[in-house]
């Protein structure tokens, strides 16, 4: 497979703490990877050092291009939205933010992106709440709403930074289907999550990260006692059973639920 990207010794230290060290990673184009591990861990700094939003102290992080000698186009759905409850935009509106180019768009341009967020919207069950307030809709409208606002410009990878909290099991079913569905499409997904149960039904991929990348490797690799090693204590926060893994040897006991 080709290589969307690869990162060489990427190391972050913010107000004299180490946030990342040494991490070393190759993710290939199409490929569906998920990230796991405890807060702290570095794993939305990860996504903002491979988006350019923040600068590593040590490492790089090398794009493929593509003909035009460009970077892929990225979409991304950030771990939280902060919306002021007068916010005046509908649903639609929000998700024709995410087309390249000013806002609000010329008349010509304006159809074309209003016809590509009905299409998003419609597939994402989103039709209805099309003239709704974005603040009006439940959780995981909003961020199905999001992630159809993050393939405006059909990027070729997307990025998703805990896109199930505070949605409800259906929602989160939902957002699993969709992103599996993407996945099938061709296009690169990148998935920080504490969802366990999500993270290993789809992702081809997983990586643990705490602050250095303790193991990455196939999916049904994964066994309990590496995710144990990685959250430790922290573990009986997040939803997790025995089934999930490829070992079986180990029970698992846990508290339902995400925090």
């Amino acid at each position: 497979m080709i290589p969307l990207f690869e990162v060489k010794d990427l190391s972050l230290i913010l107000s004299g703490k180490s946030v990342l060290e040494n991490i070393c990673l190759t993710v290939a184009s199409g490929e569906f990877l998920g990230v796991i591990g405890p807060n702290g861990g570095g794993k939305t700094s990860l996504l903002r050092l491979l988006l350019g939003i923040m600068r590593p102290t040590r490492g790089q992080v090398s794009w493929t291009q593509n003909s035009c000698d460009r970077q892929p186009r990225i979409g991304y759905v950030p771990q939280s939205v902060m919306v002021d409850r007068c916010y005046p935009l509908s649903a639609r509106e929000i998700v024709q933010q995410g087309a390249s180019g000013s806002f609000p768009f010329p008349p010509r341009a304006a159809r074309k992106t209003a016809s590509r967020a009905d299409k998003l919207m419609d597939r994402f069950g989103l039709k209805e709440q099309s003239k709704t307030s974005f603040i009006h809709l439940s959780g995981g409208q909003q961020r199905r709403c999001l992630l159809a606002r993050a393939l405006m410009d059909a990027p070729s990878a997307l990025f998703l930074d805990e896109p199930t909290v505070g949605v409800d099991t259906e929602g989160q079913m939902q957002i699993g289907g969709i992103l599996k569905e993407l996945s099938s499409e061709g296009i690169t997904i990148i998935l920080v999550s504490h969802d366990i149960p999500l993270i290993t039904r789809h992702a081809s991929r997983i990586a643990c990260l705490d602050v250095t990348l303790h193991w990455h490797g196939k999916t049904n690799a994964l066994d309990e006692k590496t995710v144990f090693g990685i959250y430790r204590c922290e573990l009986e926060r997040y939803q997790i059973r025995p089934s999930h893994f490829a070992s079986d040897h180990v029970s698992i006991s846990s508290k339902e639920g995400l925090e």
